[in-house]
């Protein structure tokens, strides 16, 4: 290591951690996780939808996803969804297709769980891509998931169709990065 005015490297970079820390409110530690980095090349960031006429169906994908270690002994104060984008690449057939976020401890208590978020349903049409924006506050009834190193999510679209042609597309998620609050006790 170098050194700067005769502090050790390291000292100076664990002095700036603190204040980066410190600076994020008292006893206050934010984690951007990327999500999508865990599904994409996996084939869990996509979802091919159906739709008969005059119905309506869900389909869902899963992924396990690793958080930082250490925070088991925290208390989680907000789950963010940041930046969450999806694309309905849609084939044919006129309805509307919806999303909704769901995490549980394993991914069989991912069917179970209620929702942490609902996206309104977008309305597809012909063949057409349409962008969804996914963003908001997660329910607090699943922070808790968020105090373990792994977790399981489950997306899943939900899709209705008015007409007599069958819907048919492919829901892309592109982005999905979630910020964690945690109080201050990370080992």
């Amino acid at each position: 290591f170098q050194s700067i005015k005769g502090q050790p490297m390291k000292a100076l970079a664990a002095a700036v951690l603190l204040v980066l820390v410190t600076g994020c409110g008292q006893g206050k530690a934010i984690f951007n996780v990327d999500i999508h980095s865990f599904m994409a090349g996996t084939g869990a960031d996509t979802i091919p939808y159906l739709i008969a006429p005059a119905s309506s169906g869900s389909v869902s994908t899963f992924s396990r996803v690793q958080l930082p270690p250490g925070f088991g002994s925290s208390v989680v104060d907000s789950v963010r969804i940041t930046v969450g984008n999806a694309n309905l690449m849609n084939s044919s057939g006129t309805g509307t297709v919806g999303f909704s976020i769901f995490f549980a401890s394993d991914s069989a208590g991912t069917m179970t769980a209620a929702s942490a978020l609902n996206i309104p349903p977008t309305t597809v049409s012909g063949s057409n891509t349409v962008p969804v924006a996914i963003t908001g506050d997660l329910s607090p009834a699943i922070y808790g998931l968020f105090a373990s190193d792994t977790l399981w999510m489950r997306i899943a679209a939900t899709g209705n169709n008015p007409g007599v042609t069958p819907v048919t597309g492919t829901g892309v998620l592109t982005a999905l990065v979630i910020r964690v609050v945690l109080q201050d006790k990370i080992l």
